[in-house]
């Protein structure tokens, strides 16, 4: 019964990194369309910025997803 509360480990962690920074971009993209109109230039760059930047972790984390799934096979 004790053992029922444990989750497993995730044996694809660079797959729910990447589900997890989607689920980001997502907000972000939502955000910056709904406050368009009351940001001012520079802090719709800063959400930019962060859309670009989350972007860029998802690449990176996609190209050393091969190797992630040739171990657990």
């Amino acid at each position: 019964m004790k053992m029922l509360n444990k989750v497993a480990a995730s044996t694809t962690p660079r797959w729910d990194t990447m589900m997890e920074v989607k689920k980001m971009q997502i907000t972000l993209d939502r955000m910056y369309k709904e406050l368009s109109d009351i940001l001012t230039d520079t802090e719709l760059a800063a959400l930019s910025g962060g859309i670009a930047n989350l972007n860029y972790a998802l690449l990176k984390l996609n190209n050393n997803r091969t190797a992630e799934a040739v171990k657990n096979a």
